[in-house]
């Protein structure tokens, strides 16, 4: 039985094992028609993850779900070490798929989510994607600022999972402006979708000139100022004003004096 990758395409977390196959030289049959929502709740698919989250890989000799097990897995079938060169290396390798889980996809999820509709946009949680995005490249804009790939003189897994878990932020909302301090990286991932293994699996790619917006945000109107209502100004009361104290001072006065001039 042939390798299947049970996901919806396209996937960024079923491109990382599928371009992983590719290079391992391992035929991968897909499921583009696949339906979150419908073809995930059934029993046949819960059989294989009882989460109902895709990717799911399946092989001879069972199933395997999360994408970086799947890629990982699809990596080793290589001839030539996807891995790095030593113990060492393949650490390092193992450090990048980490960082990409916690660093990458979490921030892109909660930017993309509202884009795609599977989200509730909210401003704000969207501003703090956007910095640790931010904070993401510049990172990997200093490591490969000396650097061709990121681990080793060759293409690993590292490059794999990280740089398949960035395509749509590329393709979508890191447009020129926020793209243009992070040189390095954008020479490294030009030099990743230009791989057949990578364009085959991901398709044609164009970086973003615009940043996309989710359509509730494009409809939210900036709510116009009220204007403070005038208040009424006090009315002078009608009782006379006390005397003031200088002039209650010269009454005084003038009244000893014509007492003093009897």
């Amino acid at each position: 039985m042939p390798y299947k990758i049970y996901s919806p395409l396209p996937n960024p977390r079923a491109w990382k094992g599928l371009i992983a196959a590719k290079y391992a030289g391992v035929e991968v049959e897909t499921t583009p028609d696949f339906k979150m929502g419908v073809d995930n709740k059934t029993p046949e698919f819960l059989a294989k993850n009882p989460l109902g989250k895709v990717p799911v890989l399946e092989t001879d000799e069972g199933h395997i779900y999360e994408s970086n097990a799947i890629a990982r897995h699809l990596a080793r079938l290589s001839t030539v070490s996807l891995f790095g060169n030593d113990d060492y290396e393949e650490a390092l390798v193992n450090q990048w798929l980490d960082f990409t889980s916690g660093e990458i996809e979490l921030p892109a999820s909660v930017w993309l989510g509202p884009i795609f509709g599977y989200l509730e946009f909210n401003a704000e949680a969207t501003n703090l994607a956007k910095g640790d995005i931010r904070k993401v490249l510049t990172l990997l804009d200093d490591h490969l600022a000396t650097r061709t790939y990121l681990v080793g003189e060759r293409i690993s897994l590292a490059d794999i999972v990280v740089g398949a878990s960035l395509v749509f932020l590329f393709k979508l909302v890191l447009d020129t402006g926020f793209r243009k301090p992070f040189t390095h990286v954008i020479r490294w991932f030009n030099t990743l979708i230009q791989q057949p293994n990578f364009s085959e699996v991901i398709g044609e790619f164009s970086f973003a000139t615009k940043m996309a917006v989710p359509a509730k945000a494009e409809g939210v109107a900036e709510q116009p100022k009220q204007k403070k209502e005038k208040q009424p100004k006090p009315q002078k009361s009608a009782e006379p004003a006390p005397p003031s104290e200088k002039k209650t001072v010269c009454e005084k006065e003038k009244r000893r004096r014509r007492r003093r001039g009897r």
